[in-house]
């Protein structure tokens, strides 16, 4: 499998969650939460409806996207549309199924375009990744460890699902 990523190539990761589909979908769809997670997204503000600005930091690299909500359904998805030079570079889902004992979490990163050349180049200068799949694949196995973290900690009796 190539290093360099290329339009429809998906990472994912998932985790069970201790807590509602409802509780999670709160957690993760308040946008200005996402750097209590996030690896890279330092800060997340609104600027409109349905779009928001990232400001992301790794290593050496800074760099702020336009992000636009394409999924937003209570207690089972929230996604969100990357953009750049105004077109959707990279799609980030999470689908929350409820389970028995909580839900099941699942986070996903589809690219919406080949890999541009500067964006090979500022990855692999910048920020020091020369597999970037295989560092996204850390980066929402962290991700997912945390929002289930943050969830288990933070639920309500009324939110819990006990085994």
């Amino acid at each position: 499998m190539s290093t360099v990523l290329r339009k429809g190539d998906r990472v994912a990761g998932r985790t069970a969650v201790h807590a509602s589909a409802r509780h999670v979908y709160d957690i993760v769809s308040d946008i200005r939460r996402i750097p209590e997670w996030s690896p890279e997204c330092i800060r997340a503000e609104w600027t409109a409806p349905q779009q928001f600005r990232g400001t992301n930091r790794r290593r050496f690299g800074r760099w702020s996207t336009t992000v636009r909500i394409i999924a937003d359904d209570p207690g089972r998805e929230f996604g969100f549309a990357v953009q750049m030079g105004g077109a959707d570079f990279t799609t980030w889902i999470y689908r929350m199924v409820p389970t028995p004992h909580g839900c099941e979490l699942s986070e996903e990163m589809t690219m919406c375009v080949d890999l541009p050349m500067v964006a090979l180049l500022f990855e692999r200068i910048a920020l020091r990744v020369k597999d970037r799949r295989t560092d996204l694949q850390g980066n929402i196995d962290q991700s997912l460890r945390t929002i289930r973290r943050i969830a288990e900690t933070s639920a309500q009796p009324n939110d819990v699902v006990l085994p």
